[in-house]
């Protein structure tokens, strides 16, 4: 669906409705207001959606909506929590949660995070910032529920420099894996309706991020490079030497992922078919067998990991389109692993529109807290969106902003944005 001036005012009365219980918990009416303005800022047609622009295209001033988003004490972890429970769901059921980061180019050093390192909007280097991002999906469209800045090592290393960008003392280095990882935590705490956990080879190659993921009782379905893991496809015998495990004399030496995929028997690869988003169908085989993993044996008292291997291998193609380490409640099917293979890429509809749209990477602020308020508020707008739509789906009933909650100072808000479209559109 294509987001529009008209489409936003036909749809702005629901806005109230949506906002008000996710904004109840921020206080003072002055700060409710606020919100609703930003994300009314964001879902407004402009080409910028930095917070002058916003505040020009609003009637309102810009440093009232500057010091909200970047210097306002609210937290941004208690509007995901009200994100997780008075609007996910609405949506559910969810097939699958994913996993994954998001970059955007940055000029210069001082805003929070800014470090040269791989930004996926490029696919290269570049001077950029990165976050983390947690999305469920049904299968069709992807709703988030969580984020967090990713801070490379050369910013936690520099108390002084974090300092000053307003970055909490108790925010130490994470990898990207270990940051999802405690979204994923967060989101479970807030109520979120468990499913497999779906990631690329950033996420799957992590062995603390598929502990955790175990620690936690959740399926997941990672993508790998199968070059990096090595073990065999029956659980060999181990006998412990002094503090760790070790493969018994009498065990075959370990194989890569690839070389076990290469031997599984032609019989057991089954042809799958879907259609694509455009209409066409498309057509791969698939194939799964248990491999137990070996390098947990490096650690004392560790063990073999017991985990699926799943191998996406088109019959034209010379090599493996991906390989997927899986652990399910129950064993795999051909319909399950065609719908989980294919289902991480509907974050990416999320970054997509959250950029063009609605601003995701225009925010100019250079603070650890204005960060993190655009980034839930952003998310709060494209959830916005993404109900309008589900609502105009036939047999699609969303009640959510159907009965707009008494917030007379939300309410005042969104009857003057409504007179001010009329006057723009």
């Amino acid at each position: 669906m294509e987001w529009n001036g008209p489409l936003f005012q036909r749809s702005a009365k629901q806005l109230l409705g949506f906002l008000a219980p996710v904004v109840a918990g921020l206080g003072r009416s002055e700060r409710r207001v606020a919100a609703a303005r930003y994300v009314q800022g964001l879902l407004m047609p402009g080409q910028r959606k930095s917070v002058e622009p916003m505040a020009a295209r609003l009637g309102v001033e810009a440093q009232d909506l500057q010091q909200f988003v970047s210097a306002s004490p609210w937290s941004d972890r208690a509007v995901w929590k009200e994100v997780c429970q008075q609007i996910i769901p609405h949506l559910e059921p969810m097939e699958a949660w994913v996993v994954d980061e998001t970059g955007w180019l940055k000029q210069g050093q001082h805003s929070v995070g800014v470090s040269p390192q791989y930004c996926g909007s490029v696919g290269k280097q570049a001077n950029c910032q990165v976050s983390v991002e947690v999305v469920v999906t049904d299968g069709w469209l992807a709703a988030p529920i969580g984020g967090r800045l990713y801070l490379p090592e050369s910013w936690t290393k520099d108390r002084a420099r974090c300092a000053r960008a307003g970055v909490p003392e108790a925010i130490e280095f994470a990898t990207k894996p270990m940051i999802a990882l405690q979204l994923v935590q967060e989101a479970l705490a807030d109520g979120v309706a468990p499913a497999p956990v779906l990631g690329d080879a950033a996420y799957g190659d992590n062995a603390e991020f598929r502990a955790g993921l175990r620690t936690l009782d959740l399926e997941f379905f990672l993508q790998v490079d199968a070059t990096k893991h090595k073990g065999w496809s029956f659980a060999v015998p181990t006998e412990l030497k002094q503090v760790r495990r070790h493969p018994r004399a009498d065990a075959p030496p370990s194989q890569t992922l690839a070389e076990i995929a290469a031997g599984i028997p032609a019989d057991q690869w089954q042809t799958a078919q879907w259609k694509r988003a455009g209409g066409e169908r498309g057509a791969t085989r698939l194939a799964w067998c248990e491999v137990w993993l070996q390098h947990a044996l490096r650690k004392a008292g560790g063990e073999l990991e017991q985990l699926w291997l799943v191998v996406d291998w088109p019959a034209e193609a010379t090599e493996p389109y991906h390989y997927y380490l899986a652990r399910l409640h129950r064993p795999p099917t051909k319909a399950r692993c065609l719908t989980l293979s294919r289902s991480r890429w509907h974050i990416e509809q999320y970054f997509q529109r959250a950029k063009d749209d609605l601003g995701f990477d225009h925010f100019e602020g250079r603070s650890w807290t204005g960060f993190h308020h655009h980034l839930v508020l952003s998310a709060l707008a494209y959830l916005f969106i993404l109900t309008v739509h589900a609502r105009a789906k036939k047999n699609f009933w969303c009640d959510l902003g159907a009965n707009p909650a008494g917030d007379p100072a939300v309410a005042g808000e969104i009857d003057r944005l409504l007179l001010l479209l009329r006057q723009q559109i």
